[in-house]
């Protein structure tokens, strides 16, 4: 049974209600099990679209002659199978299954687990019915969709608002209240995760903050060491010459972070060598130490800047 409805639906922004005319196709022609869906308090209706090979259903309450409101709730071809499905189908389906796996001859016996398999036979059959159960439980529920909304949605759409209106339905106010309250209630959670996020940043910044102290007064010591002859390491070196604004040519960048394993202002150094391959040539490096050093003569080690 087809009938045509004025049905309201959110666009695609997610936030405009439209409405549109539209004919829609009685669920129960589909899904037969669900009862005498046009005496429900709201009958089920439903449109198709073709989505990767297979079937999607978009559900519609009707709230009046010729009024309806596009649900939160789309089904699909696998979902309306289960739910026509007796048990005797779906006990039937997963012993075939069994059957079939055993009769074959040419199963390894690696793969043979009967008794394994038999269990896995049984706990499909158990969840299948559950979810059957489940599923025609749902769309039930949905056949009273005014009662669904005022005992368990967490949210009220302009579109179900719209509908609502235009059928004059008496729970229209309610539902008006309704959507005030869920939108406090969403300001609230709004402020307070904006408020979450404030100090969860602040926190943050307090420990990179902090880290960026500690590896400061690091390298404060590590430049006081370099000063008295002491080795300290290549990616040291590095950052020491950012820090006093020294420029450092890119190839001796990549030699002092990856090739210099320590080194002193005199350019004597330890260094990672690969084998087979050639000594590396350092001379920037030593001329980098040596420009280093010859800034820290002549400056305290805890300035920042050249």
């Amino acid at each position: 049974m087809k009938k045509k409805f004025w049905c309201h639906y959110i666009g695609n922004d997610g936030n405009t209600p439209k409405r549109r005319s539209i004919e829609l196709t009685n669920l129960a022609d589909l899904v037969p099990v669900i009862g005498d869906n046009e005496n429900c308090a709201t009958p089920l209706w439903y449109e198709t679209e073709d989505s990767y090979g297979s079937k999607l259903y978009y559900l519609y309450a009707q709230l009046s002659d010729n009024v309806a409101t596009l649900l939160r709730k789309t089904i699909n071809d696998i979902y309306v199978e289960m739910m026509l499905a007796t048990d005797e189908d779906i006990e039937k389906e997963h012993h075939e299954w069994y059957e079939q796996k055993y009769s074959d001859p040419n199963l390894h016996d690696y793969y043979k687990h009967p008794e394994e398999d038999k269990e896995y036979v049984e706990q499909r059959i158990k969840e299948d019915k559950e979810s059957r159960k489940r599923y025609l439980s749902e769309i039930a529920r949905l056949q009273d969709y005014t009662t669904y909304l005022l005992t368990s949605a967490k949210w009220i759409t302009k579109s179900e608002l719209r509908a609502y209106e235009e059928a004059q339905s008496p729970f229209l106010s309610t539902l008006q209240s309704m959507r005030k309250q869920f939108e406090t209630q969403r300001e609230e959670e709004n402020r307070q995760r904006r408020e979450e996020e404030r100090k969860r940043a602040e926190e943050e910044a307090k420990r990179k903050a902090e880290e960026e102290r500690k590896e400061q007064e690091r390298l404060t010591q590590e430049a006081e060491k370099f000063k008295n002859g002491e080795h300290i390491s290549g990616s040291d070196v590095v950052d020491l010459c950012r820090r006093y604004g020294i420029n450092v040519h890119l190839r001796t960048v990549h030699n002092l972070q990856q090739v210099i394993y320590d080194i002193n202002h005199d350019g004597h150094c330890r260094y990672y060598r690969t084998k087979g391959k050639r000594r590396p040539v350092l001379d920037g490096c030593y001329k980098t130490a040596e420009e280093l050093y010859e800034y820290l003569k002549n400056h305290p080690t805890n300035t920042s800047e050249k």
